[in-house]
């Protein structure tokens, strides 16, 4: 302990490690110490208070790509792509992929490129960026060949920023000692010892009342230590399994299907007609390896096509229903299990006990022109009540309910669903965008599916995006496809609860 103003032993540690050469790195101070790091880094902050100690900063920090990150430093980003597509002659705005209208949305941000008659031409910057490339793109590529070399890129701050917002790279900046310096009043003390203020309170100093003579030293909540990194789940995952407790809480059963299902179960058993343009294949991934599933021992098969015919006036046909496809609804799940359920309750009444409540939560695939909102495969969660004298007022008290668990206000509108009648989309208010999104589509099951009276039996349905919940809830999230980032240190910063 040294004496004069007090200091903690951990403070006495550092000083000692200090007294040869005045001068030391962080991690010297740790090895020499002999105490641990979040011990000497609490004592530097003590002794600096104390002017013992002066310490010096430097910027630091850490760069790596992502995955999209380094195949456009390979291949080019898509701007650039663009750029040296339209040196070589003209395009149709309307003609442009996924990927180039990717490169038209920052071709125009950065004057690059220019729509006139639905045609891109290129501007006078567009021109020259044909040859002498464009800034962002020669940023990442150095990045990619030298990782190493943070202080390079970092010079090139609001470049490094686009990257990292555009999902190219992640940036973790920080400030780290360089190095710690004994100042002279450090020097004074440096030899002395201080006995009066107790650090450590035990049975000892309790039972002989010395602390009341003696003052007491004081600790520092507030001093920078090494950032813990806890395990965690995912985000997506956490509001998964609270959304999975909100439907058993209210009484739900989960129900599970299969990915890849075949278009009666997807489609046909929902009553959407074999001419919709969902079952297009710019709407729908189609797979075309298996073989059409065989519906020769499906005891729905009648009660569908039969369906069909009276409400769509055309001959239905077996194999289209038997295309198998990626589901693009886990309603295609609850479809599977009404089928089954009413069938046992025509013939058995006394089979099941109603209400009966089912949910599932699954990932479904759509060929969606990808957004903020929309990707082309995400999660979806389907709920389903199958019971008597049902009405949409009980539809919208179940829905209340379960977003009301997730913290979530929705409100809902009349809309059209193949397979409700009558249906409702409902929506919840995004402040990121100052906008209502919707969230899904919901309704009474349709006659003609469930083959009976809605007065003997009444099926409520519903079946919303999850990942847009998401957006409500975490306004740190901008875009649903940063749920997907597989970045370790995207996922260290959010939020534990």
């Amino acid at each position: 302990m040294h004496e004069g103003v007090s200091v903690h032993r951990y403070e006495s540690s550092v000083l000692d490690a200090l007294k040869k050469s005045g001068k030391s790195s962080l991690s010297e101070l740790v090895s020499a110490s002999g105490i641990g790091r979040d011990e000497v880094m609490w004592a530097l902050e003590n002794l600096k208070e104390k002017g013992m100690v002066s310490i010096s900063y430097e910027e630091s920090g850490r760069i790596s790509l992502s995955k999209e990150g380094k195949e456009y430093a390979k291949d080019g980003l898509p701007e650039e792509l663009l750029v040296k597509n339209l040196v070589k002659g003209s395009l149709k705005a309307a003609d442009l992929d996924g990927s180039q209208r990717i490169g038209l949305q920052w071709g125009k941000k950065l004057g690059l490129i220019d729509i006139d008659g639905g045609m891109l031409r290129l501007t006078a910057e567009g021109r020259r960026a044909a040859t002498a490339g464009i800034a962002m793109g020669d940023l990442l590529r150095s990045i990619s060949k030298n990782p190493d070399d943070i202080r390079t890129a970092m010079h090139d701050g609001s470049l490094l920023t686009e990257l990292s917002r555009r999902g190219l790279v992640e940036v973790r900046k920080q400030s780290v000692i360089s190095s710690v310096e004994l100042t002279g009043e450090g020097r004074k003390h440096v030899d002395k010892e201080d006995t009066d203020l107790i650090e450590e309170v035990d049975r000892a100093v309790i039972s002989s009342g010395s602390w009341k003579t003696h003052g007491l030293k004081k600790y520092d909540v507030m001093v920078d230590v090494e950032r813990q990194v806890p395990a965690m789940k995912h985000p997506l995952k956490r509001l998964i399994d609270k959304l999975k407790d909100a439907y058993v809480g209210m009484g739900y059963t989960e129900i599970s299907g299969p990915a890849v299902e075949s278009s009666f179960w997807v489609f046909d058993s929902l009553f959407v007609p074999q001419d919709h343009p969902a079952r297009d294949a710019q709407d729908t991934f189609y797979v075309s390896n298996l073989k059409n599933e065989n519906f020769g021992k499906l005891a729905y098969v009648n009660t569908v096509k039969k369906a069909h015919k009276k409400g769509w006036h055309f001959e239905w046909r077996e194999d289209i229903a038997g295309q198998m496809l990626l589901r693009t609804h886990t309603t295609s799940v609850s479809s599977r299990y009404l089928y089954k359920i009413i069938d046992a309750l025509k013939k058995n009444p006394e089979d099941y006990t109603l209400p009966i409540k089912l949910f599932s939560v699954g990932r479904v695939f759509r060929n969606e022109t990808v957004d903020y909102r929309h990707l082309a495969d995400f999660y979806q969660h389907d709920g389903m009540v199958i019971g008597r004298n049902l009405t949409l007022s009980n539809l919208f008290d179940e829905l209340t309910k379960l977003y009301g668990s997730l913290g979530v206000k929705i409100k809902f509108k009349p809309s059209y669903f193949p397979f409700v009648e009558p249906g409702v989309e409902f929506m919840a208010y995004y402040e990121g965008r100052d906008e209502w999104i919707e969230l899904g589509g919901a309704g009474m099951i349709r006659e003609e599916i469930t083959g009976v009276s809605r007065k003997k039996i009444s099926v409520l349905a519903w079946g919303p995006g999850l990942d847009r919940t998401m957006l409500i809830k975490d306004r740190s999230i901008s875009n649903i496809s940063e749920l997907y980032n597989n970045g370790v240190g995207w996922l260290r910063s959010r939020r534990v609860v």
